[in-house]
């Protein structure tokens, strides 16, 4: 019986440990299975590009006489010759414009112009006047006074300015005071002695009457 359960644990043991290398051998695989993928796909990209490129060169080559019409007419191109290549050095050479001094072809020294500073420029201007005789200067002609411009004067007549006609002054606006004082006076027109009499002796009958 106890042989039985310590073959059971082993039993188990290997089992867990079968299982975790079929895991990692199937993750290998599946890398292995992607990097081939994308080599693949590196390798379909790099198709494409080369049919791109055969495309293109098929359509010039079908259209070089359309292509050799334009280069002749239009933009006057041609074609290099064998006059256009160079069979050695020698030639390389006398192209640059380089003569032939030694077995290695070295290049001419470069000439540089010297610039005198200021006082020797100045000292051999002044030994080249001393050597050469003295000129006498020319007369330098003098420019004559300008003549006097006369201005026109202009007569009193045209000159005269035209007289502005006054604007007339807008009427003011009457004011409220004298407004309603202009309605009183026409309120006492209106109701004249008469009529003030009438409304009295009306006013005192009716107060007689509400008295009884």
């Amino acid at each position: 019986m106890i042989a039985l359960k310590r073959l059971q644990s082993l039993f188990w043991v290997l089992f867990v440990a079968f299982g975790a290398l079929s895991a990692y051998l199937v993750s290998l695989k599946v890398a292995t299975e992607r990097n081939e993928l994308m080599r693949v796909r590196a390798q379909i990209a790099a198709a494409r590009a080369d049919i791109r490129y055969l495309e293109t060169e098929f359509a010039a080559r079908a259209n070089m006489r359309q292509l050799e019409r334009w280069a002749s007419q239009d933009f006057h191109y041609t074609a290099l010759g064998a006059e256009n290549y160079l069979s050695d050095e020698r030639q390389l050479a006398h192209l640059d414009g380089l003569q032939p001094n030694g077995p290695d072809y070295a290049p001419q020294p470069v000439l540089v112009a010297m610039i005198e500073s200021g006082d020797r420029a100045q000292a051999a201007l002044l030994e080249q006047g001393a050597e050469s005789p003295a000129v006498a200067p020319a007369p330098v002609a003098q420019p004559k006074a300008p003549a006097p411009v006369t201005i026109a004067k202009p007569d009193k007549a045209e000159a005269a300015p035209a007289r502005l006609a006054k604007a007339t002054k807008p009427a003011r606006a009457e004011s409220p005071a004298r407004k309603a004082e202009r309605m009183a006076m026409l309120d006492a027109q209106l109701l004249d002695s008469n009529t003030l009499g009438e409304l009295g002796r009306k006013a005192a009958s009716e107060g007689r009457r509400s008295i009884r």
